[in-house]
């Protein structure tokens, strides 16, 4: 069975300060953007540790992160805390190393203090 999953950012522009002029796009104000933070293919044990240490709503097929769980979970796939299986990304160190630096790069993206309001979700798809 296929496995998609995406780490996606959401970069919002407030209009209740004058730090950042929303741009217009079709004649309409954007106020915000969707990004691509991360994506693998089949990564079961990634998704698996997600969904059990991360789902805080059965009800909501996104899940939600803070800067603080994007940095725990690279930590936890830097120490090969992730359950038990044979998909290739856990076997293979520069995948491995990848995964966490999107982890720790996304939540160094929430971090920022620039006037935008920030997301990030994740969700699999199969």
């Amino acid at each position: 069975m296929g496995l998609d999953m995406y780490l996606r950012g959401h970069k919002f522009t407030p209009t209740c300060t004058d730090i950042h002029k929303r741009p217009i796009v079709d004649g309409y104000e954007v106020e915000s953007i969707d990004l691509t933070l991360g994506y693998w293919r089949k990564h079961w044990e990634l998704h698996n540790h997600i969904e059990e240490h991360y789902r805080r709503n059965r009800e909501i097929r996104e899940i939600y992160f803070t800067a603080d769980d994007l940095r725990e979970i690279a930590d936890d796939v830097e120490a090969d805390h992730l359950p038990e299986g044979d998909s290739e990304f856990q076997l293979q160190p520069e995948q491995i190393a990848k995964t966490i630096k999107t982890f720790k790069d996304a939540a160094a993206w929430m971090d920022r203090d620039d006037g935008f309001w920030r997301t990030v979700t994740y969700y699999g798809s199969w």
